[in-house]
């Protein structure tokens, strides 16, 4: 029986001036069962996003979604550039976040297989300007943490660690000055609590510590050349920042009218100037949704994709479990900043875990996404899910504040809606 590819891009002028570019991949197992399908889907994804995006106030979108048999959708809305022509794609360059987090657990994990590193090892004697800072005390307090850090709690962000516009405004006892240590002080004692913070980039620090490499050349020796991935840097390539996709907020509180900016207290230039030498593996990757979801596919698949294996399948397994037993993700009364970030709830409950790479979503979604899909995002709005029990994985692309917005978040369950009626074949 043959095996055939069919690749149709329909262009559509949607109001704004914006067009939009809608290439859908569809493999199938003949030529007229394959047109025949995937006609169909396109013109689902071209009605169902194109009515959602003329209604919408973003510039530019794009979503891709896959599932374990190669088969994929994409959709794209918009221009790279705000006012501009040029249309955006899935080679366009997104600030993707705190979606680096995933790459660096896989990293961490390779280093696990080849038993450089231990999940549940005292890091005192690999990251000493870690374990000796202090905890803080909600009475305002510094003491001597008793329980060991482990590499399990960094990923699993249940070493104390948080984000300083986030977790410390809690803490207005705590005086910034004088203050001689690499991070915040924590919060509480590790494996006690979950608080999502600067903990993966302590394992990107570990990453180099042991590996003996810049996070940035590991990430591209170990990862990106094994999935051919050319297009994600800690920095943009000069000869590729013209494609890095421009940015808005939504001013104080986030409830103004969604406006470009280039450089000002929140957002750095769209266009960097200055190259990173500090590579953060919770937050610093530059990347394409087509070499992103190269990631999404490898971890859908186990660890490997065309044959080139980057973790072994018990690995992956085991970063998909929950790893906090007990500890609780509801968000109610969690600190945010209404105008940046993390508002989480909707994207987190009383019912989500963590494990070694992600979120574990365990509240179904009524398009079909199933209990125990892994769950992320960044920053700026871009997101993904990989759901094992469906054999789908997906991910979108904006790049705006707030976080976790409805203009972006509402459209990828639209999106999702198509690729499970489409793609799902379990």
């Amino acid at each position: 029986m043959l095996l055939t590819f069919l690749l149709i891009t329909q262009k559509v002028e949607i109001m704004k001036h914006f067009t939009v570019f809608i290439p859908i991949v569809f493999f199938g197992l003949s030529a007229h069962g394959a047109a025949t399908s995937f006609e169909k889907a396109h013109q689902e994804v071209r009605k169902v996003m194109g009515d959602a995006m003329s209604e919408s106030d973003l510039p530019a979108l794009v979503a891709v979604g896959i599932n374990d048999k190669g088969q994929r959708i994409d959709y794209t809305y918009g221009g790279l550039s705000w006012g501009k022509s040029e249309p955006v794609k899935t080679t366009s360059i997104f600030r993707i976040h705190s979606m680096t987090k995933l790459v660096t657990s896989i990293a961490a994990m390779q280093l696990v297989e080849q038993k450089k590193l231990n999940l549940d090892q005292a890091l005192d004697e690999l990251l000493p300007s870690m374990t000796r800072i202090p905890i803080l005390t909600t009475d305002g307090r510094f003491v001597k943490g008793k329980e060991k850090i482990t590499l399990r709690h960094l990923l699993t962000h249940t070493a104390g660690f948080g984000y300083p516009d986030g977790t410390y405004k809690l803490h207005p006892v705590f005086d910034e000055e004088g203050w001689n240590f690499e991070d915040f002080p924590r919060q509480f004692e590790s494996g006690t609590r979950f608080l999502y913070g600067t903990n993966t980039d302590w394992v990107g620090k570990l990453i180099e510590k042991v590996s003996g490499m810049t996070l940035d050349v590991y990430f591209k020796k170990n990862i990106f050349k094994q999935l051919e991935i050319k297009n994600t840097h800690f920095n943009v390539p000069e000869n590729a920042k013209h494609r890095i996709a421009s940015m808005g907020n939504r001013g104080k509180g986030g409830l103004s009218s969604l406006r470009e900016i280039d450089g000002d207290d929140v957002s750095p230039n769209r266009y960097p100037v200055k190259k990173t030498t500090n590579f953060s593996g919770g937050d610093g990757l530059f990347s394409t949704p087509d070499d992103y979801t190269k990631i999404l596919q490898c971890m859908l698949n186990y660890g490997i994709v065309d044959g080139r294996r980057i973790l072994e399948k018990e690995t992956v397994e085991i970063m998909m479990e929950n790893q906090i037993g007990e500890i609780s993700l509801d968000p109610t009364g969690w600190y945010y900043d209404a105008a940046t970030c993390c508002n989480f709830s909707g994207l987190m409950d009383k019912d989500s875990k963590w494990g070694l790479a992600g979120m574990i979503d365990n509240t179904p979604k009524s398009y079909g996404r199933k209990s125990g899909t892994l769950v992320w995002g960044g920053y700026r709005n871009t997101y993904f899910y990989i759901d094992y029990q469906s054999g789908i994985a997906a991910s979108i692309y904006s790049q705006q504040l707030p976080f976790n917005h409805s203009t972006t978040t509402s459209p990828f369950d639209k999106f999702s809606e198509l690729l499970y009626k489409n793609l799902r074949h379990r």
